[in-house]
């Protein structure tokens, strides 16, 4: 089994100035390896090694402009212009219906090879793997290549007003680490927003408190629930300021945890 690179997650805003990284825009789906061979996609697998390929028929289905190669992306489904993860890629965990394909269609976003018509590429820098992929690969409907800018400030004010997951920094000198979690070679800013929440219920567990509650977020009333992590004292009718990334409908469901 073949084990990607992971993303270790930074919350110092400086790195988007600097000039020695590469920037793309994080994708919010889940992550998997495409073995391509005789231009078709042989095998797509997930993080954990698991076989996903007849899940996505609308991605397996086409034909590379790569003869061969490991490729690593994200497999996302895409609504209103945005990555949708709930609504949209978690209802693709099993072999999808023709209303599914029709209202759920899939596409995986190269970001990375592994190997590409019989070069390893583990050990080069990754400037010279995505040259490489922006050389080779040919953007379909289901599969296309991420796009990367040199200015960090701009991208991440696009990502702010877009309201986006976030962004992904990347060394151009890095090469790929076989499952590993990278510290300086592949990082992740996450656009988290915060709100204040009306503590209703509590259940406190070994990692600190699960709070249920309100909170306002413009002319919406959204019910929260959340982790809280290391916090035993927690009370109904506290307020508590969290962080999430998306509301679901009314509710602001699973944000993570942590409070200031």
């Amino acid at each position: 089994m073949i084990e990607p690179v992971l993303l270790s997650e930074i919350d110092d805003q400086n790195v988007l100035d600097r000039k020695d990284r590469l920037f793309q825009i994080k994708r919010n789906g889940f992550r998997a390896l495409m073995h391509v061979k005789n231009y078709k996609p042989f095998g797509i697998f997930n993080r954990s090694g698991a076989p996903c390929k007849a899940l996505f028929p609308e991605i397996s289905g086409v034909t590379l402009s790569i003869e061969e190669g490991i490729l690593d992306g994200e497999v996302v489904v895409m609504k209103n212009n945005k990555d949708a993860y709930y609504g949209g890629i978690d209802g693709r965990r099993s072999v999808p219906t023709k209303k599914t394909l029709e209202e759920s269609p899939a596409k995986f976003v190269v970001f990375d090879a592994l190997k590409i018509n019989g070069e390893n590429l583990l050990m080069k820098p990754y400037k010279y793997r995505l040259e490489k992929l922006q050389a080779t690969l040919k953007n379909l409907p289901t599969v296309e290549l991420i796009e990367t800018f040199t200015d960090g400030r701009a991208l991440w004010e696009r990502i702010i007003k877009e309201d986006l997951e976030g962004i992904v920094i990347r060394n151009p000198m890095a090469v790929y680490e076989l499952g590993k979690r990278s510290k300086d070679g592949v990082n992740k800013l996450k656009n988290y927003k915060h709100v204040k929440v009306k503590i209703t219920k509590t259940e406190a567990n070994s990692k600190g408190t699960k709070i249920y509650g309100e909170a306002v977020i413009g002319d919406k009333n959204i019910l929260v629930e959340a982790q809280i992590q290391s916090d035993f004292n927690i009370q109904v009718g506290d307020e508590r300021t969290i962080k999430y990334l998306d509301i679901v409908g009314n509710r602001l469901v699973q944000p993570t945890g942590g409070h200031y």
